[in-house]
């Protein structure tokens, strides 16, 4: 009895002992990889890029030129600097730099300044002439321009855009669509116009300069980069918002600007057997906008003679008169 009472004090002292020599277990990355928590990107607010913009232009309606009875070409220039068209020239969308974008890929064709009924080979499609070694293209030479002090290319930023395109170039048709029973313009071809800083210098190349006030002299000037065709330029301004003042949630894009007519601007030629611009023939700035809104005044006076009421005029005899034909809404006099 002593014998197993002996044995079995024995046997625990050893299980006692062969436990204190089994480390504990420890908690080793190694043996058991820890799951990374999968990255879902976040939502920005309540309006997103994607329900913003819609990819699919409307359509003019259909015209037969059979009912055409009237049609005036009109070429008038938007102030980007306005700042009733800020939306257009905003850091966050820049209507340049769209329409830059989109000739740089291969998107849109630029036509040639003096080529804007678009009938020959558009500059996009031509190889340019190599800037400092950099190849270019007809296109990003002629709307981006070289900087004179670098000899480069002008970098396609925003802020460039904005401090060298202060104005849009469009030619248009207004047209009366009798079969519709409309009188609605249609634009044609829109031109960006950059302008660019020239330093007056002397016979040895040195830069003149003000005596008086040590300013450096320098001329601006105005160049037309070339013409979009309208019809194609939709497809590209359709795809991106514009930013306005107050509503985010607008939807509203490029697009929606040009055709709900929601910029400023002002008439600076219109068709004549003289093919004159305002400027040609008068020189006052404030003339030549009292000019281009008499032009103005002119289109809305013929388009409420449309749908005006004959009148007429009773005689003695109560017998009614037709009255005398007015002269020619488009005659100066």
């Amino acid at each position: 009895m002593k014998r197993f009472v002996l044995a079995v004090i024995c046997l625990g002292f050893g299980l006692m002992a062969s436990a204190q020599q089994t480390p504990p277990p420890t908690n080793n990355p190694a043996t058991k990889p820890a799951t990374q928590k999968k990255f879902t990107p976040k939502k920005d607010g309540y309006i997103s890029e994607a329900s913003s913009v819609v990819d699919t232009v409307v359509p003019y309606s259909k015209v037969d030129e059979t009912s055409l009875p009237f049609v005036k070409r009109v070429w008038r220039e938007i102030n980007l600097t306005d700042s009733l068209n800020a939306m257009l020239s905003s850091p966050k969308s820049n209507l340049m730099a769209v329409i830059f974008e989109a000739i740089n890929n291969g998107e849109l064709d630029l036509f040639a300044p003096d080529d804007e009924s678009f009938q020959n080979q558009p500059l996009s499609s031509m190889k340019g002439p190599e800037v400092n070694g950099v190849k270019s293209s007809t296109a990003d030479t002629a709307f981006l321009g070289i900087n004179p002090a670098t000899g480069e290319l002008n970098r396609a930023n925003n802020e460039f855009f904005a401090a060298s395109f202060p104005l849009v170039r469009i030619k248009e048709d207004w047209i009366l669509d009798t079969k519709r029973g409309v009188f609605e313009p249609r634009i044609i071809g829109i031109a960006p116009v950059r302008v660019d800083v020239k330093t007056q210098v002397d016979n040895n190349g040195n830069p003149v300069t003000n005596p008086e006030t040590n300013m450096i002299y320098a001329d601006s000037l105005k160049s037309v980069v070339g013409w979009l065709y309208f019809d194609d330029l939709r497809e590209v301004l359709v795809k991106k918002k514009v930013a306005i003042e107050f509503n985010d949630a607008s939807g509203l894009n490029f697009d929606d600007v040009f055709i709900r007519r929601m910029f400023s601007s002002y008439i600076t030629k219109w068709s004549n057997p003289y093919d004159t611009r305002i400027e040609d023939y008068i020189t006052d700035p404030k003339e030549r906008i009292m000019e281009a809104d008499r032009y103005k005044n002119k289109l809305s006076d013929f388009q409420k003679s449309i749908w005006a009421a004959p009148t007429t005029t009773p005689t003695a005899d109560n017998k009614a008169v037709e009255p005398k034909p007015k002269k020619g809404l488009f005659n100066k006099n």
